[in-house]
């Protein structure tokens, strides 16, 4: 295998393996007047995968005891509580993830994506044909 086609295949691979964390959307925004696409989708590609990461743990430890509804309000005021930051603020916000997932065990991160690909799998809808 030539140089320039194992570094393609490469690229190929990172590409397919970070798309599949940056193309989830952990849940759609509601629908804006005049947003492009309605709305949906509006902190798609805010976070790093590791980022998004933690933001997911940190999701499901807060939301463990609660009921689909209460859960659903929780990521409503989360969503609400990213957006309305500045970007210093949510540069700041970031950082934090990025220090704390750092900070884990190779072993809970492992255990933390996992859990983030099972419960997207989960969500994922059937393509209609």
């Amino acid at each position: 295998m030539t140089v320039s086609r194992l570094v393609l295949a490469a690229a190929s691979v990172l590409l397919l393996s970070s798309s599949a964390v940056l193309a989830a959307d952990p849940a759609p925004m509601a629908p804006t007047m005049g947003a492009a696409g309605g709305g949906h989708g509006m902190m798609r590609g805010m976070f790093t995968p590791d980022e998004f990461m933690m933001l997911m743990a940190d999701a499901h430890k807060a939301t463990a005891s609660m009921t689909d509804d209460q859960k659903h309000t929780y990521r409503q005021q989360q969503r609400a509580r990213i957006m309305g930051m500045s970007d210093g603020d949510r540069a700041k916000f970031k950082a934090d993830l990025d220090t704390r997932w750092a900070a884990l065990p190779d072993a809970e991160k492992t255990a933390i994506k996992a859990m983030v690909q099972a419960r997207m799998a989960a969500h994922q809808h059937p393509d209609p044909q």
